[in-house]
């Protein structure tokens, strides 16, 4: 059985792929701490709407059952954008540049980095608790 036909486990692989690159960027952005010109870049937020999309798709084509759909029904919510395999970045403009023109500030970049390793470490629970749990259902074992 492949584990990316179930809807669950395809999204949280997904989550998994985008912050392995929100922390190669972060990382980048370290390491060009002191480049003179350098400006941080930043990850544009994963698209939650757009990877509900993907996975009914993946969902109707594997039940045939029409999949709940989410609507927007306030002007404050987000719309549904289509999806984005790349990461897509920009410059974090919001912070004052050095003399030689570098916009990077460490303490920010830090913050950053425990933020994105906690949000790795929740996906890749919850991974591991799904596996136990099919395991469990499929009469393989209760180990987690």
């Amino acid at each position: 059985m492949d584990l990316n036909s179930i809807p669950l486990m395809s999204a949280l692989k997904q989550r998994m792929s985008y912050l392995s690159k929100n922390q190669a960027l972060i990382s980048q952005n370290v390491a060009n701490a002191d480049t003179p010109g350098y400006h941080a870049q930043e990850a544009e937020k994963q698209d939650f709407s757009s990877l509900i999309q993907s996975l009914e798709g993946k969902s109707r084509r594997a039940s045939g059952v029409k999949p709940f759909v989410m609507k927007a029904t306030h002007p404050a919510h987000l719309g549904a954008q289509q999806g984005q395999q790349e990461l897509s970045t920009r410059d974090v403009a919001e912070y004052e540049e050095n003399k030689d023109g570098n916009a990077v500030v460490l303490e920010n970049e830090m913050i950053k980095l425990a933020d994105n390793q906690m949000q790795y470490g929740l996906a890749v629970n919850l991974y591991k608790k799904n596996l136990g749990l099919m395991k469990i259902a499929i009469g393989k074992g209760g180990q987690a």
